[in-house]
């Protein structure tokens, strides 16, 4: 196997789903507001996400193992749902397995933890500062440079640099046990109509908060309905634990309900097979989200 430089943390096995019949993706770039066209291969990627380095040279072990070990375990679970067959034990637990690491292998996931292991670190030098302040460990800085070290802690005044080889570190710990609670999972299938089509987007794990779920607690396996799309026609959801398979039948509105929330669940960018529908989303996306903000002003 080669060493790309180009690494999919969305896989191309799965975005081909996913493709128009011209082979092409419908793309909406949230953060330039433009809708363009891509193939697979150029979408979902960014150069050397995993790559890290070792003795001075990259290293392409983990790129090699996501595409070897879990991009291989989406299109055989697909083909047996596409013919509504009932998946086993081991289809479950393989399709458990991709989910997680498509949840723990995006940007996105990437920038919550880093994210989260910068508002710990601010956190904690603001305390242990104070605390040498207190108790006077500060006598080999003048007055002047404390007041400047003061005003750097309390109003985090500095970046904190996170090697991404504590997040991959993460993807690789938690995945097993994220992969064994969703196996554990009843799992619906539900089947878009015949005149709609799911949509995917760069973050398509997707979590609904429960009701009973406090509002200050965070989206965990637990509290939450995750939901993710399979292909166009298929998405899975799980909610409760529990052994259990079956598909449903989706309405027109009902696929709609849930584009609205994987397209705002995405990260940047937004998928679909279908352009129309996709800008037609947006455009219903960007009306309630104006329509928010105009009763906060009110």
């Amino acid at each position: 196997m080669s060493n790309p430089k180009k690494q999919h943390y969305v896989p191309q096995v799965y975005l081909k789903h996913f493709t128009h019949e011209s082979g092409f993706l419908f793309i909406y770039d949230k953060a330039t507001d433009e809708f363009r066209k891509q193939t697979p291969a150029n979408t979902g990627y960014s150069k050397h996400f995993y790559t890290v380095e070792k003795n001075g040279e990259k290293d392409y072990t983990i790129e090699k193992l996501l595409a070897a070990h879990v991009d291989t375990l989406y299109q055989p679970v697909i083909k047996k749902i596409e013919r509504k067959e009932i998946l086993t034990r081991e289809d479950k637990v393989n399709l458990a397995i991709f989910l997680s690491f498509q949840h723990l292998r995006t940007p996105a996931q990437r920038k919550n933890y880093h994210h989260m292991v910068d508002e710990f670190y601010k956190k904690t030098s603001k305390i242990i500062f104070q605390m040498k302040k207190v108790h006077g460990q500060l006598e080999n800085y003048n007055e002047h440079e404390i007041e400047m070290l003061e005003d750097i802690f309390e109003n985090e005044k500095y970046d904190v640099e996170v090697p991404k080889e504590q997040s991959l570190e993460l993807m690789l710990k938690f995945s097993e046990e994220m992969s064994t609670m969703l196996s554990n999972h009843n799992f619906v299938i539900l089947e878009a109509s015949s005149k709609s089509v799911f949509i995917t987007s760069d973050d398509p794990y997707c979590m609904v908060k429960e009701k009973w779920s406090e509002p200050w607690s965070g989206y965990g396996i637990i509290n939450t309905t995750k939901l993710f799309p399979l292909t166009p026609r298929h998405l899975l959801v799980l909610k409760d634990p529990g052994e259990k398979m079956f598909y449903m039948q989706m309405d027109k509105s009902q696929v709609r309900e849930i584009n609205f929330t994987i397209a705002l669940w995405s990260d940047r960018f937004v998928y679909s097979s279908n352009e129309i529908l996709l800008k037609s989303l947006v455009a219903k996306i960007k009306k309630k989200v104006e329509e928010r903000n105009q009763k906060r002003t009110d």
